[in-house]
């Protein structure tokens, strides 16, 4: 048989092509499996925010109502409307029907466009002669009649949306007089009250856009079509779709539903829209960060390994060379070490195959022991590092709440109240307090600090470990005792170093406690020593043995199981008290607990710590005349500011976004301006800065309250613009301190 024609390829094309083939194949099938799934994810969180959107909306709708009803129902059963009402059965028809059109158009109905009454059968007597929306109102008239409860619908009359309350009225011995309507239309600023950030909203009544919160009518063809090509026959009524739209260059998830309580035409509802804009320009941007990553890694790995194979084909000749030599016999052969690099190691291996192999095992087990340790220490550094972004995270979340929580406790204080209620409201303040504190401390321990020394006080960060550990000690039944000295001068130390060695310590106590048995002490000592500040810490845990007191600052040294401790603690901290100039010392005997005492050098730069002042009393505030804008997307702390400063004679209006507060500001000129600096939408600082350009006078007069944690670059910024920022959770005084230095 004729030989077959092979090919011949070098050992590089060998080694090439199939490790090029793969890194090609796996890059494709990575970049193919990350993109679906980001696709399946943002698919999946648009729903998912489309449906809360729906949600919030909903409930916003339905607040907005119950507001809408408890206003209204209130004034049939008022003295001055029964007896107006009681006319229509007791004099004549025209002269009671004048009485009540007076009253309608009163200012308990300003700014309503329909109001009227009827008789307990539902026929109209007084008010607005809207015949189409007096016909559609029948029915709910007719319920509230019967019921003689009020209630509320939303009403399509023609091309118009009304949301109506009627309420019933009867005379002082229980009979029924007739019923109250009152409609007030959905129109575009409706719209903007009830929509949810981040969204918009239109209203289709009568085969029309009717509202839309995108305030451009341009686009309402585009909404109309939309809205027809999500309708849904009657049978499926109940069901709703979503789909992607885009509307000046911005991707929308949308859906149309009926507002409840509807009565009019089927085909009549809202079309919700959710904008997911910012996460579609990410996913572009994950795509061709991918695309160029996986394009300079196949490059690049394709250029070193064709390098790699080049340099390692010689040595390998020469190595063929000697084995072979090798197997005919000749021992004496050996291998001319021509590197220092692998291929060198690799010569001398051959040349000296036994002894080096025991030496390299052995150094392999110490290098394996060495890397366990340093990787364990390793992730416990990256929790830390994760605990402080979750904690900067929440903490804007939880200073929000404890702002409304402190602030509406001091105002009851303020109120008539017995002296139970006081001590209570004391407790609620405080135990806010303490958690706005616990939050701070844990924050502080868990971020990454760059090496900084600078005066601090010790008794403080004994205190911050306190609270840190004070619920795990609790918890497990560990008894806290502190004899803090308050004459300690204030040291000059890295505060996060050493906090981090009282952790260390108090912490090892706590678990050696726990081990020992159910409960135990812990207790902290601190007081001047000659030149030196000495902090002690004792535990009444099991002890340690004379054996193993004497390794314990050892690296890699722990009596921990595998995997509950490194040993690289307490040699961490010896290390940090050692660069202070200062010493920590160990005594212990077995089941009498131990005693740890560090001793820091006082130094000329330490100083005493300085007395506390007492506060000088806040001014009467005089806030009469003074109008004051109020921005905020949290509306408890809205209503609370409100409360403050209105009491002390402040005209105050609330928004609740920035661009609600650019409604605001254009139509008056307040005297100051407070603004949250985080809000969905147009934040604090893009609301300054749009006041730069627009309004300086009014950019003069505003300042910033936040519950994050401020960053360099907003400090700057504050700095720069030498702006006042607000930090929550605040008092009513540091409040009123506030706007009285602005107003100075």
């Amino acid at each position: 048989m004729p030989a077959r024609n092979r090919v011949n390829l070098t050992f590089q094309a060998k080694v090439l092509i199939p490790v090029v083939t793969v890194m090609v194949l796996f890059l494709a099938g990575t970049m193919w499996l990350v993109n679906s799934r980001i696709q399946t994810q943002l698919q999946t969180e648009n729903q998912m925010a489309l449906r809360n959107t729906e949600t919030l909306f909903v409930s916003t709708f339905q607040r907005h109502a119950d507001n809408f009803v408890e206003k209204f129902s209130a004034i049939p059963p008022r003295a001055d409307f029964s007896s107006i009402a009681q006319k229509f059965y007791v004099d004549d028809y025209e002269s009671s029907r004048k009485t009540m059109q007076v009253f309608l158009e009163g200012p308990d109905f300003k700014g309503m466009p329909v109001a009227l009454f009827t008789d307990t059968t539902g026929k109209w007597l007084a008010g607005s002669t809207n015949l189409p929306f007096y016909l559609n109102c029948a029915r709910l008239v007719k319920s509230v009649l019967e019921t003689e409860q009020p209630a509320t619908a939303v009403v399509q009359v023609k091309d118009s949306l009304f949301e109506v309350v009627a309420a019933p009225s009867s005379n002082p011995n229980g009979s029924l007089l007739g019923a109250l309507v009152v409609g007030t239309n959905l129109d575009e600023g409706a719209a903007r009250q009830l929509k949810v950030p981040n969204s918009q909203i239109a209203f289709i009544a009568d085969d029309k856009v009717i509202a839309s919160t995108f305030g451009d009518d341009s686009l309402n063809p585009v909404l109309l079509r939309e809205y027809h090509r999500l309708s849904i026959p009657p049978s499926r009524r109940d069901k709703t779709e979503d789909f992607d739209l885009i509307l000046k260059d911005n991707h929308y998830a949308a859906l149309l539903a009926t507002l409840p309580r509807f009565i009019g035409h089927p085909n009549s509802g809202y079309l919700m829209l959710c904008s997911y804009e910012e996460s579609w320009k990410v996913f572009q941007q994950t795509q061709r960060i991918l695309f160029f990553l996986s394009f300079s890694g196949l490059a690049l790995g394709a250029v070193i390994v064709w390098l790699l194979v080049r340099r390692v084909t010689e040595p390998l000749r020469q190595l063929r060379d000697s084995a072979e030599a090798v197997g005919r016999g000749d021992f004496s052969r050996r291998m001319d070490i021509q590197s220092t690099d692998e291929l060198g190691e690799l010569a001398a291996v051959f040349n000296q195959m036994t002894d080096n192999l025991q030496k390299s095992r052995a150094q392999l087990e110490k290098t394996v022991e060495v890397l366990r340790a340093t990787q364990a220490q390793l992730s416990h550094s990256e929790k830390l590092s994760a605990v402080g972004e979750f904690v900067a995270g929440v903490a804007h979340e939880l200073n929000n709440p404890l702002t409304a929580l402190i602030g509406y406790a001091e105002l009851l204080q303020m109120s008539e109240v017995t002296d139970d209620d006081r001590s209570s409201l004391r407790r609620i303040s405080s135990s806010a307090e303490r958690c706005h504190k616990i939050v701070q401390s844990l924050l502080s321990f868990a971020r990454q600090h760059p090496p900084e020394r600078k005066l601090a006080n010790v008794n403080a960060l004994v205190e911050a470990v306190i609270e840190i550990l004070i619920y795990e000690l609790r918890t497990n039944n560990i008894k806290m005792e502190k004899e803090l000295s308050p004459q300690l001068p204030r040291l000059l130390l890295d505060p996060h170093q050493i906090q981090q060695v009282f952790l260390n310590i108090v912490n090892n106590a706590r678990q050696a406690i726990e081990a020992h048995r159910p409960g135990g002490l812990i207790r902290i000592t601190t007081g001047v020593v000659g030149q030196q500040v000495r902090i002690t810490f004792q535990d009444d845990g099991p002890g340690i043995s004379q054996e193993n007191l004497a390794k314990i600052f050892n690296p890699f040294f722990t009596t921990k199981p595998v995997g509950k401790g490194t040993g690289l603690g307490l040699s961490l901290s010896y290390g940090i008290i050692q660069e202070h100039g200062g010493s920590i010392t160990a005594a212990s005997k077995v089941g009498h607990g131990t005693t740890f005492i560090i001793e820091l050098p006082i130094t000329n730069q330490s100083e005493e710590v300085p007395s506390k002042s007492v506060p000088a009393p806040l001014p009467a505030p005089n806030g009469k005349g003074r109008k004051v804008l109020v921005v905020d997307d949290e509306v408890d702390i809205l209503d609370l500011v409100d409360k403050i400063l209105t009491t002390q004679g402040y005209h105050v209006q609330t928004a609740a976004d920035g661009e609600s507060a650019l409604v605001h500001l254009a139509k008056v000129r307040f005297d100051l301006i407070i603004s949250d600096w985080k809000m969905p939408g147009l934040n604090g600082q893009q609301l300054f800065e749009r006041l730069l350009q627009t309004n300086a006078e009014s950019a003069r007069r505003m300042v910033f309250m936040t519950g994050d944690i401020l960053s360099e670059k907003t400090e700057k910024f504050l700095q720069d613009h030498g702006k006042i920022c607000l930090a929550k959770p605040f008092s009513i005084p540091e409040l009123q301190k506030v706007v009285s230095d602005m107003f100075e």
